[in-house]
């Protein structure tokens, strides 16, 4: 009995700490393709206009670059059911997040900034929609709740730590120095990102035994939240991108 019980407890602990590291994996993802590849710009862009000689109209340029390349990438992922085909998205969003922020340090030609920063947006779409799909998917076949406010945590925590590590090295690093120095933490946090996720399973059955079945809501009820996603998205990009220059 005390032998079953053992086996019983071991294997809750073991999954409790399977479900620890996907939620971990979750936040870590999104501070690599959204704190770092995509929100840095923000802490950075004082320091570009200081130092690198970006002007205010190409900084806008840059951020309109960006969230287009979110746009194409959230396109893409409504258009992709396929659970391996947005895994593998998933894993070339991160390796883009880490060569998009390289990329920002290593020249001064703003084409190549355009670029970086449309692609930056392209693996935020991977990250923030494609890696949220395939961790609630990977929690709700295993029986958890869907978590998904512990997972989106990783925006804000991205965001944090990039100005963080940005204002507390302004004294030592210069803006090329800052971004090498952001694209190592980009790829120390890819590691854990991409090993920690498991690849999906498209089985229609659970782990519980239970048929997976999907209940979507109506067109109307749709419409309506793509709507105020849109509405919501519009009120933001201008203070999320530009909110330490209009300070400054």
């Amino acid at each position: 009995m005390h032998g079953c019980m053992g086996a019983w407890v071991h294997g809750c602990m073991g999954a409790q700490y399977q479900r620890f590291k996907v939620l971990t994996t979750g936040i870590v993802s999104l501070v690599v393709m959204l704190g770092v590849a995509r929100f840095a710009y923000t802490p950075m862009l004082p320091l570009m206009q200081q130092q690198a000689g970006l002007g205010l109209s190409d900084a806008g340029w840059l951020a309109a670059i960006n969230y287009v390349g979110y746009f194409s990438g959230a396109i893409l992922a409504a258009l992709i059911s396929n659970l391996q085909i947005k895994d593998r998205l998933y894993r070339l969003g991160l390796v883009v997040a880490v060569l998009t922020t390289l990329i920002m340090g290593v020249t001064e030609n703003f084409w190549l900034w355009a670029a970086s920063r449309f692609f930056a947006g392209f693996s935020s779409a991977a990250g923030l929609l494609i890696g949220s799909g395939l961790i609630m998917n990977w929690l709700i076949r295993n029986g958890y709740r869907s978590e998904l406010g512990i997972y989106f945590a990783g925006v804000g925590l991205g965001i944090a730590i990039c100005a963080m590590l940005v204002e507390l090295t302004l004294p030592v690093l210069d803006w090329s120095q800052q971004w090498y120095l952001l694209t190592a933490l980009g790829l120390a946090l890819a590691i854990p990102a991409w090993a920690w996720l498991p690849r999906p399973d498209q089985s229609p059955i659970a782990v519980s035994a239970s048929r997976m079945a999907d209940h979507p809501p109506g067109k109307l009820f749709l419409r309506c939240l793509m709507a105020a996603y849109f509405c919501a998205g519009v009120g933001y990009v201008v203070s999320a991108t530009f909110i330490v220059a209009i300070v400054q």
